[in-house]
């Protein structure tokens, strides 16, 4: 496990112990030199509100949107709402599928949770990069902003929810099916990153942007016919409408 993605375990799983003794749920936490995920020991309630300095970012203390303006949406670079969009995104399911990974029973979930801590944690590395080299200067993009992103389309509804890793965590740990709660918090998840993905594909001025943006696109888009077929398997039902 990269440093990163430690580094995210161990500031989600301090928002957990820390929840825990207000929503009466336990947690166990991580330690810095142990890679082993923390668990859902009892079920959690998800925060009210989601509120976050009002940005509902996440838990990534590096990345947070809730301060410095940029100006006017047509100030900002399309490929540095992609960045500052996919960080966050990207870091909300490695929360998610760190948690999830020691409460699912499907080996196709477990698979995927892997899946998506080793391959999205590479692409929030590469994305902090490539922010670095080409936007040394720039500030945080806004959530208002990134609302008004070209490409997003219908996924900015439940767009707080899905970019906030406290929220993730809380809503998983609170349900009562480990795997169909897995199943119908990353659909929806990659169903965003996929709607960006395309207009980045068309848009980004970056090359090396436009191949991860058709990445995310092709892989994700199988992730979610797998789960759509986990799904019915579970339940006999499609996954509901948006």
């Amino acid at each position: 496990m990269n440093t990163r993605i430690q580094r995210i375990a161990a500031i989600t799983a301090s928002f957990l112990l820390t929840a825990g003794v207000v929503a009466g749920a336990a947690f166990s936490g991580v330690s810095a030199q142990t890679p082993t995920p923390f668990r859902c020991s009892q079920h959690a309630t998800p925060m009210a509100g989601n509120s976050h300095g009002g940005s509902g970012m996440g838990m990534s203390d590096d990345n947070s949107h809730s301060s410095g303006h940029m100006g006017m949406e047509d100030e900002v670079p399309f490929d540095l709402f992609y960045i500052d969009m996919m960080i966050p995104h990207h870091e909300s399911v490695i929360a998610l599928a760190t948690v999830a990974r020691d409460q699912l029973t499907d080996p196709e979930l477990i698979a995927m949770a892997d899946a998506i801590i080793a391959t999205q944690g590479d692409e929030v590395a590469q994305l902090e990069a490539w922010r670095d080299a080409w936007y040394p200067d720039a500030e945080p993009v806004t959530m208002d902003q990134m609302m008004a992103m070209p490409g997003l389309g219908q996924s900015k509804n439940g767009m707080d929810e899905v970019m906030n890793s406290e929220w993730q965590v809380m809503a998983f740990c609170s349900a009562a099916d480990p795997d169909l709660a897995f199943v119908d918090q990353v659909i929806p998840h990659h169903q965003m990153a996929i709607d960006v993905s395309e207009a980045a594909a068309t848009q980004a001025e970056h090359q090396e942007l436009v191949d991860m943006a058709e990445a995310v696109v092709a892989t994700q888009q199988a992730e979610i016919e797998q789960l759509e077929r986990i799904r019915l398997e579970l339940t006999g039902m499609a996954t509901p409408a948006a």
